[in-house]
C-alpha cells in the first residue's frame, strides 16, 4: 500500500485556483486503475507551515503532492493563521524532508516556479518533480491526472512523469517544457519528454561567465532575440537574425505578441528555455527598460541554470553601455554592426559564437577602440526644435550626470550635499522606483570627492542570488567589494580563520585593516539595499551598520577610526516593516531623505530647462497624466523637445503598448506577472483604491507602482491606473 499526501494551499491574497478539481481529478483517476487498492490518499487543505510537519509525521506517505503557488526563490505559499501567504524555502523543505528520507519516494510540486524547491529537496528525496515556469490551472491538472494514471498502472516514476507531461501535449496545451522531474543518480532534470541537453550548456564560472560553449553536431540551439520594438534598424536586423538561425536553431522573436500576463510569462518561459539570448543594443535600446529586464534576467538565469549565454550586438553604437548594462556586458564579448552591408559577416559570427567560438571583439583593446565618447550634436541623437534653448538634450535614462543641467534640484539634494562634507555622517535617501535615488546618491558621492573623501560604492542589485542566500558568502563579497574599490590589497582570508561570526569578522576587517589602511575620510555609498530586506542575515546585517554608526562616539582609542567614517544607503522601502528592533536599525539615525514625485512648479521648471516646447495647458495635462513621476515627465519633455512626438501624440497613446512609454509599461507587467499576491494587490489599488496586505503595499510601493494617500493605496498616476486596469483584467 503506498499512501499519497495531498497538500493543498491558496491563500487568500493569491489567485483562487481549481485545486479541489485537481484533488477530484487525481481519485477518481486512481479509482479507475487496476491498481486502485494499492493506493490512499489523504488531503489536507489550507496547509500551514506546521500543518506539513505534522501531515508527514501523522501519515508518513510514500507520495507527497503539493498543489498550490510558488514564487520561484522565495518558495512555495503556504498560509498563515490569518490566510494569507507564508512563503516556505526550499531550503527549509529540504531540511524537513530529509527527515523523512526513508520513507517519502516521490514529491510533486505541482505549482508555479518551484523548481528551486525540487532541486533543493532531491537532496534527499530520490523522485522530486517541480515547475520550471508558471504553469496554468489546465496544465496543472492535466500532468497530475496523466502522472497519477501512470502510478495506477504499475509504471514507474520516470514513466508516470512521462505520461503526466504527454497528456499536458494531448489537450494542446503549450507547456510540456515546464514539468521538470530531478531523479536520483543523477541529480539533474529528467527531460526524457524533450529534447536531449545540449553538450554546450556548461555551469557559469566563478566569476558567473559561461565559458567553451560548444554544440555537437547536428544539435539545436535554442535562440531568444532581444531587441527594441518599434525601432529602426532594430527591427529590420532582428527580422533578418531571425530569418537565418530559424533554418538551424529553435529561435524565439517578439513580434506581434498581445501585452498581457500571458505575455510576461511567455517572455520569461522563452528566457528559461534558451541556450542563447542575442541582444541588439543601439541608440534607442540601451535606454529600453524591456531589453534591459531581459538582459538582467538572462544574466540572473546565467547564474542559476548556467544558461542562457548572453550574445551582445552594439548596432551602430560606439558610446559606453549605461548602468545596469554596463555591469552585465563589459565583462563579456561584443559583436558591431554599422550598416546593412554588415550582415551577413554579423550572421557569420553569430553562427561561430553559437558553435563554441567567442564574438571578435574579445578585448579591453578593442572594446576601447570601437567606443567613442560622446559629444554634442551627434547625427543620431534628433535635434531639438529651434524654441529649444539647451545645446544638448540628455535621454531620460539611468542615473544622471551630477553636472547635468536637466537635474531638478528637491529638498533632500541640499540636506544629503550639506551632510557629506561634514565627516561622520550617516544619511539615508528613500523614495520609490524612478525617483531620482540613484541620481542623488551620484550627487553625493561626487560631492564626497570633491572634499577629498576616498569612496566606496557598492549596488547590491550586482550580488547574485548565491552570495545572497548565504551569509558566510555575502559578508566576504561585501569586503572584497570594499577592498577592490578602495585598491587595497586582499586579505579577507586572514579575517575570516577566526572563530568569530560574520559581524564582528566584518567590523574588525572594517577598523582594524580598511580604515586604519586609509588614515583618510571614507565615504561607504550603499545602492539598492532592498535586495537585503528578504535575507535571513538582514538584521546582523544592518545591525552591523548601525553599531558602525554607533562607534564613532565612543571614547575608546581604538575607535577612533570610525570618526572617519560615513555611510550613504539607498532604499526603496521604509525598512521599519523589516526590522523589528528599531534600535538595531541604521535608516532611522543621521540625515533621513524621502523623495518625492516632481510637483506642478518643478514640471514648469523642467519645461524651461528643455527650451520650453510645451504651453501651461499642456503643462498641466501632462502632470494630470503623471502625477510628476520624474522618469516619465523627462521622457515626454524628450520626445516632445526632440522633435519625436508631439504632445497631443504623447498624451493620445500614453496607455498604449505601441505608445512612448509602452516599453517601460511592459517591463513593469514583466517584473509583476508571476507574483500573483502583487498582480492582486495592484488590481485592488486600481480598482477599490485598497489593498489589505502590508506587505504587498510595502513591495509595490518600492516599485513605484501604487503610492498611499491617508488609508488608501492608489496608482501612482493615472497612467499607471489605465495601463494595469486594461492588462491585468
Amino acid at each position: 500500500m503506498r499512501k499519497i499526501l495531498i497538500l493543498a494551499a491558496n491563500p487568500k491574497n493569491t489567485n483562487q485556483l481549481r485545486l479541489d478539481e485537481e484533488v477530484r481529478e487525481i481519485q477518481e483517476g486512481l479509482q479507475r486503475s487496476r491498481s486502485r487498492d494499492q493506493f490512499e490518499i489523504v488531503s489536507r487543505w489550507a496547509v500551514r507551515p506546521g500543518d506539513l510537519r505534522r501531515a508527514l509525521l501523522d501519515h508518513e506517505p510514500q507520495i507527497v503532492h503539493f498543489c498550490g503557488h510558488g514564487a520561484g526563490a522565495e518558495g512555495l505559499a503556504l498560509e498563515n493563521n490569518a490566510g494569507h501567504s507564508r512563503f516556505v524555502s526550499g531550503k527549509v523543505l529540504a531540511n524537513i524532508f530529509e527527515l523523512f528520507r526513508n520513507s517519502v519516494e516521490c514529491v510533486l510540486l505541482n505549482a508555479c516556479y518551484s523548481e528551486a524547491q525540487a532541486e533543493a529537496i532531491h537532496n534527499h528525496i530520490g523522485y522530486v518533480i517541480g515547475m520550471r515556469n508558471a504553469i496554468g490551472d489546465r496544465a496543472a491538472i492535466e500532468f497530475a491526472v496523466g502522472f497519477y494514471d501512470g502510478l495506477g498502472a504499475n509504471r514507474s516514476y520516470e514513466d508516470a512523469f512521462k505520461f503526466g507531461v504527454s497528456a499536458i501535449a494531448l489537450e494542446g496545451i503549450d507547456e510540456t517544457a515546464t514539468p521538470k522531474l530531478k531523479m536520483s543518480g543523477q541529480g539533474l532534470p529528467s527531460d526524457s519528454a524533450q529534447r536531449p541537453t545540449p553538450s554546450y550548456m556548461k555551469k557559469p564560472d566563478s566569476e558567473g561567465k559561461i565559458t567553451n560553449t560548444s554544440l555537437s553536431q547536428g544539435e539545436k540551439a535554442r535562440i531568444f532575440i532581444s531587441y527594441k520594438r518599434n525601432a529602426e534598424p532594430d527591427n529590420q536586423l532582428a527580422l533578418s537574425i531571425y530569418q537565418h538561425l530559424s533554418q538551424s536553431h529553435e529561435v524565439f522573436i517578439d513580434q506581434s505578441m498581445v501585452v498581457g500576463t500571458k505575455w510576461a510569462e511567455k517572455i520569461e518561459q522563452e528566457l528559461r528555455r534558451s541556450d542563447f539570448l542575442i541582444t541588439l543594443l543601439s541608440a534607442s535600446a540601451v535606454g529600453s527598460e524591456m531589453v534591459q529586464g531581459e538582459v538582467e534576467t538572462a544574466n540572473r538565469l546565467g547564474s542559476e541554470l548556467g544558461k542562457p549565454a548572453i550574445l551582445p550586438i552594439r548596432v551602430n553604437y560606439r558610446e559606453p553601455f549605461i548602468y545596469p548594462l554596463s555591469a552585465y556586458l563589459n565583462p563579456i564579448n561584443w559583436a558591431f554592426w554599422e550598416q546593412s552591408e554588415d550582415t551577413p559577416q554579423l550572421l557569420a559570427e553569430l553562427e561561430r559564437a553559437i558553435a563554441g567560438e567567442s564574438l571578435p571583439i574579445d578585448s579591453d583593446r578593442a572594446k576601447d577602440d570601437l567606443i567613442q565618447l560622446p559629444t554634442a550634436g551627434k547625427a543620431e541623437i534628433p535635434q531639438p526644435l529651434p524654441s529649444a534653448q539647451p545645446p544638448t538634450l540628455e535621454m531620460p535614462e539611468g542615473s544622471m550626470d551630477p553636472e547635468s543641467q536637466f537635474y531638478v534640484e528637491r529638498q533632500g539634494d541640499q540636506i544629503a550635499l550639506g551632510a557629506i562634507q561634514r565627516q561622520g555622517v550617516t544619511v539615508t535617501i528613500k523614495g520609490p522606483r524612478q525617483m531620482g535615488k540613484s541620481s542623488l546618491l551620484l550627487k553625493t558621492v561626487d560631492q564626497a570627492i570633491q572634499a577629498d573623501k576616498r569612496v566606496a560604492y557598492i549596488d547590491f542589485q550586482l550580488f547574485d542570488d548565491a552570495a545572497l542566500g548565504d551569509a558566510d558568502r555575502f559578508y566576504q563579497q561585501f569586503c572584497l567589494t570594499i577592498t577592490e574599490q578602495l585598491e587595497l590589497p586582499n586579505r579577507i582570508e586572514d579575517f575570516w580563520q577566526d572563530e568569530l561570526g560574520n559581524n564582528q569578522r566584518c567590523t574588525r576587517y572594517m577598523q582594524t585593516y580598511v580604515l586604519r589602511e586609509l588614515k583618510h575620510p571614507f565615504v561607504l555609498a550603499m545602492d539598492e539595499v532592498d535586495r537585503i530586506f528578504d535575507r535571513k542575515f538582514r538584521s546582523d546585517f544592518f545591525s552591523m551598520l548601525r553599531n558602525w554608526h554607533n562607534n564613532r562616539g565612543l571614547p575608546l582609542p581604538a575607535m577612533k577610526v570610525w570618526k572617519q567614517f560615513d555611510l550613504v544607503l539607498v532604499t526603496a522601502t521604509e525598512p521599519y516593516h523589516l526590522i523589528a528592533d528599531l534600535h538595531q536599525s541604521p535608516f532611522n539615525v543621521g540625515e533621513v531623505i524621502s523623495l518625492k514625485d516632481f510637483t506642478a512648479e518643478q514640471v514648469a521648471d523642467l519645461n524651461q530647462r528643455h527650451g520650453s516646447p510645451l504651453t501651461t495647458e499642456q503643462e498641466q495635462a501632462l502632470f494630470a497624466l503623471l502625477n510628476g513621476h520624474p522618469y516619465l515627465v523627462r521622457k515626454a519633455l524628450y520626445l516632445v523637445a526632440s522633435g519625436q512626438k508631439s504632445i497631443d501624440q504623447v498624451l493620445a497613446k500614453a496607455d498604449r503598448d505601441e505608445g512612448p512609454f509602452g516599453d517601460h509599461l511592459r517591463y513593469h507587467l514583466f517584473r509583476i506577472y508571476d507574483r500573483p499576491e502583487l498582480v492582486q494587490g495592484m488590481l485592488g489599488a486600481v480598482q477599490w483604491n485598497r489593498c489589505e496586505d502590508e506587505r504587498i503595499v510595502r513591495l509595490l510601493c518600492a516599485a513605484g507602482l501604487i503610492r498611499q494617500e491617508g488609508k488608501a493605496e492608489l496608482p501612482r498616476c493615472q497612467l499607471y491606473g489605465d495601463y494595469f486596469k486594461a492588462h491585468l483584467e
